[in-house]
């Protein structure tokens, strides 16, 4: 056969865009778990089949070993399974799962009936000779049931919200305008590479397709980040709750002591001591939920905050993939808001995540190791949540942030006395250097990280009888220059 030099350009840029879109979108799906990623990565994937049977080049070998055998009337089967996923893409694309169900199922039993007889269909084309039912199946019944499909589409599409409808109806239009010319020009014979126009449908399609995926993803991250937003809200509301009900307590123990101090002798003397110890401690439990609530926000917002650079930079690929390190890292948060302690294994995957995400504002140039001794138990050993974020932001904000060396992070567990350490090192300015970097600017801010942590641990050693603690070294070198800080835990 003699082909044109035009039909080879356009076979082989349909042929290599649709091996990237394949690869583009089953990424992307793996990654966001979204079908409509799926199902056009399919729909590319078995159009590529399709396209190999049209190849302009070894075209001895293709005749050897597809159109001079029964597989030939694979040319029709494909047709059948890739138009079958990429209706399948146009309702999940749509959620008419959402605003159309009804028809969403009419339209589901449809494709999936007529796929299931086009397999029938072409198993007796295959093994039954001069048996040739999957092309008038395929003309005759599947194309105008097609048609139909497609008319209601267009319907749906103008009556989807959120101007989703736009891109498919453009794209349908691309597509069906000139897969029909392709057909028809086919099937009546009237040019010599009529699949010329179906071609240029399908590159005009992918294009609005692609197009109408990336702002699909921009839909699906802006809503997340609306629901992000109500979780803070709620927190905080929470917050708000928990302080007023803190105050009601304080008040009413301090009503009921008066009450009891004038009314009663010794033994009721006594019984004021056993209520007001009984207050104390759920003054003392509250006091910790309250701590552990006024960290987290503080901690989602710096998670936040790490994931906007690509909002401005437009990078879509690595904005869904850290928007899925952030939900895992926002449940972690949720979690740990509820209990009083978690294991320090946790407690290291949840700092791990959350440096993997701070890292992103210094393109991930900080180098972050986590050493462990294989005899430690780390399940075994409980901890109060969070309770190494502060000292990580520190070391990132105040240390490494104001450095222009090399930047460095290591957290390093260890038996040493019968106790297990946990040391956090950073190669960051000092504490000298960045206090007095502090002291030159005009607003200060004063933190109270390290206060809330020292009363947190105190709090938690109070109920479980611990003796837990922490220290800060400077690190200098022989020379005495600092070159560091060093916070050490130690849990016995």
């Amino acid at each position: 056969m003699d082909y044109s030099l035009l039909y080879i350009l356009l076979w082989c840029l349909v042929f290599s865009t649709s091996i990237i879109y394949f690869l583009f979108c089953i990424t992307i799906y793996f990654q966001s778990k979204q079908k409509e990623f799926l199902y056009y990565g399919l729909y590319n994937l078995f159009l590529l089949s399709y396209i190999l049977l049209k190849t302009p080049f070894f075209q001895d070998l293709v005749y050897q070993y597809v159109w001079g055998t029964p597989f030939h009337h694979y040319n029709w089967l494909s047709q059948n399974i890739y138009i079958t996923f990429l209706v399948f893409f146009y309702m999940h694309f749509l959620d008419m799962k959402i605003h159309f169900p009804k028809m969403k199922r009419i339209f589901t039993n449809f494709l999936l009936v007529s796929l299931s007889l086009a397999f029938v269909i072409f198993t007796v084309d295959v093994f039954v000779e001069n048996v040739n039912l999957l092309r008038p199946f395929f003309i005759y019944i599947f194309i105008p049931f097609l048609l139909i499909i497609t008319v209601f589409a267009f319907y749906f599409a103008y009556k989807t919200p959120k101007k989703l409808g736009f891109f498919i109806i453009t794209g349908i239009l691309f597509y069906n305008i000139f897969a029909y010319m392709a057909l028809y020009k086919t099937v009546m014979q009237t040019e010599p590479e009529p699949l010329i126009y179906f071609f240029i449908g399908i590159l005009l399609e992918s294009l609005v397709f692609m197009f109408g995926l990336g702002y699909k993803i921009k839909l699906i991250y802006d809503e997340k980040i609306n629901v992000q937003e109500k979780i803070i809200a709620e927190q905080i509301e929470n917050q708000l709750l928990k302080e007023r009900y803190g105050q009601e307590l304080e008040n009413k123990l301090k009503k009921q002591a008066n009450e009891l101090i004038k009314t009663q002798k010794k033994a009721e003397e006594e019984k004021l001591n056993f209520v007001k110890v009984g207050f104390e401690k759920e003054l003392n439990h509250l006091h910790l939920v309250s701590l552990q609530s006024q960290m987290n926000p503080h901690f989602i917002f710096n998670a936040l905050n790490s994931i906007k650079v690509f909002l401005i930079e437009n990078n879509k690929e690595k904005a869904v993939y850290y928007l899925n390190k952030f939900s895992k890292l926002i449940r972690k948060i949720l979690e740990s808001s509820r209990i009083e302690s978690h294991s320090l294994e946790e407690e290291l995957e949840l700092i791990s995540l959350y440096l993997s995400i701070e890292n992103i504002r210094f393109d991930d140039s900080i180098q972050v190791s986590i050493e462990t001794e294989p005899d430690i138990s780390f399940s075994i050993i409980k901890v109060p949540p969070l309770i190494l974020q502060p000292f990580v932001e520190n070391a990132i904000w105040h240390g490494l942030m104001l450095s222009k060396k090399e930047k460095r992070i290591t957290i390093k567990v260890y038996k040493q006395d019968n106790k297990v350490k946990v040391s956090l090192i950073d190669n960051g300015v000092g504490r000298d250097a960045s206090f007095s970097l502090k002291k030159k600017k005009s607003f200060k801010k004063e933190s109270v990280g390290l206060k809330m942590t020292e009363e947190r641990i105190s709090f938690f050693n109070q109920k479980h009888k611990l003796n837990y603690s922490f220290k800060i070294n400077d690190l200098k070198d022989k020379e005495g220059n600092p070159f560091g800080t060093e916070v050490q835990f130690s849990f016995d």
